[in-house]
């Protein structure tokens, strides 16, 4: 049972030239073919081919809305490997014949593209598909991995029930070091050789300098 036509479009050559322009100009909210027209600047009726070959790409929606691989194929960077995983999506049958398919000549494909569809020998279809495959092929990188977006880490904010009232610290005197003062005292005795005046003399250094 022959099976479905892999995606094609029969100007081959203007390919390179929209991908190109498309990695230059803004993303438009939809792609149409004004879009293509007047932004884009390719007028001809066999350019409009490339918007059903872009959705088969999975660069736009089947409403015409860019996908995030068209905006990742705008990448100068992961341009090329963007494009190579959309290639193996599209042309599944094709790497499945042949895992190493975007290797192959356009004679070789179009033999893959006979058997898989049943077409006649001088199909122009066969060789607008092997075409094609060739001139998308021809801008991808297989080598590379497509580039994935590195998952954020979740950021939990946790909230406390209660608050604690900030008590700053309290900074001992000289780092901590206990204060010692000691005490110089020069006592005028008078000339008597009264007991009772030293006796009173000394009971009020000890009344009011001594105590603790």
């Amino acid at each position: 049972m022959a099976q479905k036509k892999p995606p094609y479009v029969l100007a081959p050559s203007l390919i390179a030239p929209i991908l190109d322009a498309i990695k230059k100009a803004s993303v438009p909210p939809n792609f149409t073919t004004d879009f293509l027209q007047t932004k884009l600047g390719f007028k001809t009726s066999s350019a409009n081919a490339m918007i059903p070959l872009l959705k088969k790409l999975g660069f736009l929606t089947q409403d015409g809305i860019p996908t995030e691989n068209y905006k990742k194929y705008r990448h100068s960077i992961h341009g090329p490997s963007t494009l190579a995983a959309a290639i193996r999506a599209a042309y599944k049958e094709l790497f499945l014949a042949n895992e190493y398919a975007n290797q192959l000549s356009r004679g070789e494909v179009e033999e893959i593209v006979k058997t898989m569809t049943g077409a006649k020998e001088d199909s122009r279809v066969v060789a607008a598909i092997a075409a094609t495959f060739d001139e998308l092929c021809k801008l991808a990188d297989f080598e590379t991995e497509p580039y994935t977006a590195e998952p954020q880490p979740e950021v939990i904010a946790v909230k406390s029930e209660e608050k604690t009232p900030m008590i700053p610290p309290q900074v001992p005197a000289f780092h901590g070091k206990k204060l010692n003062l000691s005490y110089t005292i020069n006592l005028n005795l008078p000339a008597t050789t009264d007991i009772e005046v030293f006796n009173a003399i000394f009971k009020s250094l000890k009344e009011h300098l001594l105590h603790d």
